[in-house]
């Protein structure tokens, strides 16, 4: 009997620790091991508030990481909902910061009613929608021509400054 007892307790543990190990790797989903990434975000030497900061992979396998700066500029990239950081390696980062107009209206993407209106036989509206426009100088808006490379060390990388310039 203690020999049956010893084994249940010992399966017990290992579908425990099978069980624990597949809940870890499902909220991964197939993300590698990341590091911490955080930094800020200036333009002329002044913190951007509400900007997105994306870094994109440039080699393989390609895992991206992104984040969106608090009102002193500040970032931390996570590379899911609910991975924080991103996987070592190259990127190239682009950053934008979107806004609508001042008129109140609500926050939609042109492109995508006018997708939706065409994909439903009507046509694009050309009143009642807000657009959205980048704040930002445009180059910083696509990672090949931003001009922003960092790389990722497997220690990660703490007090990143990301300077934009409007010149």
């Amino acid at each position: 009997m203690g020999r049956r007892f010893i084994l249940a307790v010992l399966l017990c543990f290992v579908c425990g620790l099978v069980v624990s190990q597949g809940c870890g790797s499902r909220s991964r989903g197939n993300i590698p091991q990341t590091a911490p990434v955080s930094g800020t975000v200036t333009l002329d030497g002044q913190p951007v508030d509400g900007a997105t900061v994306v870094f994109v992979p440039t080699g393989t396998p390609a895992y991206g990481a992104y984040a969106v700066t608090d009102s002193k500029g500040h970032f931390s990239l996570k590379s899911s909902e609910t991975v924080s950081g991103a996987v070592p390696g190259k990127y190239l980062v682009q950053v934008t910061k979107l806004v609508t107009d001042t008129s109140g209206k609500q926050f939609v993407v042109a492109e995508d009613v006018e997708h939706a209106a065409l994909a439903s036989g009507g046509s694009a509206p050309s009143t009642g929608v807000s657009a959205t426009r980048n704040v930002l100088p445009e180059k910083y808006a696509n990672p090949k021509t931003s001009g922003i490379e960092v790389t990722v060390p497997a220690e990660g990388l703490q007090n990143l400054e990301i300077k934009l310039s409007s010149q």
